[in-house]
């Protein structure tokens, strides 16, 4: 139900490659990074996998469900990512693999070297606006909800990784670089958004303003007030920090209003004008390109009767 964009399948592995089963894999070994290509072909359970390095994981085709160290087993499906420090261990179920529609999932790690170096050149050459706010990994937001610009970027990178380009370590370098500003953008913008997150710096006190006055008509101008900025400046804190504009985050905090109103069985026009939208077809529809079904729809599939 969620806005997720799926990443590229890549080429399968041939008859001759595959040594194994279960996480059969494939690695594309440059100077700073390795993609590693596993694919499983039967079911199993609590496989364990854990890399020396920092990873990013990407599901391409089929389920896992993921059991992490003090987090419960959770469901991961194509168009998630999920970003984890070196040395944690997982253990992966495949419930539904089998030989004639296998899962595909992809690991990427990158060494330790190339993560500080890329961390240090950012708040050197690129501090944040917020003097609150560094570049650095929110490791509490590890599991993301691929985005469009997320998913064309690691598109971009694999694609790199496996040619025959002679420059793609220098390539795969810049690629990460982008990846990763967007990987840190996304942590910081789901911190943000996370409903009981204290009040701590200027944005975090629009944040709590926007949600006082979620059922209002709110503009850039009343939020330029709020923050203390002219529009011109609040629109580069949002970009620089969150990778959004304003405006969209007081859709993405409507809609996720919106949701949780949803699935507590309000009705679709109380939710409609409780969440701050004037008019339920143009409700219907925003809800419907964002999220993938009706807000009807959603209420249906978590289970709530639609009133």
């Amino acid at each position: 139900m969620d806005n997720r964009k799926l990443i590229q399948q890549l080429p399968f592995s041939k008859e001759h490659e595959i040594n194994t089963l279960v996480e059969n894999r494939r690695a594309f070994t440059l100077n700073n990074f390795e993609l590693n290509v596993y694919e499983t072909y039967q079911a199993s359970h609590l496989v364990p996998l854990r890399f020396n390095d920092m990873v990013i994981i990407n599901m391409l085709k089929g389920k896992k469900v993921m059991h992490l160290e003090d987090i419960p087993a959770f469901d991961y499906f194509p168009g998630e990512t999920l970003v984890l420090p070196a040395e944690r261990q997982m253990k992966i179920d495949f419930p539904d693999a089998q030989m004639q529609d296998p899962t595909q999932c992809t690991a990427l790690v990158i060494s330790a070297d190339k993560i500080t170096e890329t961390i240090d050149y950012l708040n050197n050459q690129y501090p944040k606006t917020d003097s609150k706010l560094s570049w650095d990994f929110s490791w509490n937001k590890f599991h993301l909800i691929n985005t469009a610009e997320l998913t064309a970027l690691t598109d971009k990178l694999f694609a790199n990784m496996i040619s025959d380009d002679p420059f793609k370590d220098m390539l795969a370098d810049l690629q990460f670089k982008e990846l990763l500003i967007r990987i840190i953008q996304q942590q910081q913008l789901g911190e943000l958004l996370e409903p009981s997150k204290a009040v701590s710096s200027e944005v975090d006190l629009l944040m709590s303003y926007i949600k006082r006055n979620i059922s209002e008509k709110l503009t850039v101008e009343d939020l330029s007030k709020v923050a203390n900025r002219s529009k011109a400046s609040l629109f580069r804190l949002f970009k620089d920090e969150y990778g959004i504009t304003p405006m969209e985050l007081v859709i993405q905090e409507r809609l996720r209003k919106a949701k949780e109103m949803l699935k507590a069985d309000h009705s679709i026009k109380e939710v409609c004008y409780a969440c701050g939208f004037t008019d339920v077809n143009y409700f219907t529809r925003l809800f419907k390109a964002r999220v993938h079904v009706t807000p009807g729809a959603f209420q249906r599939e978590t289970g709530v009767s639609v009133s």
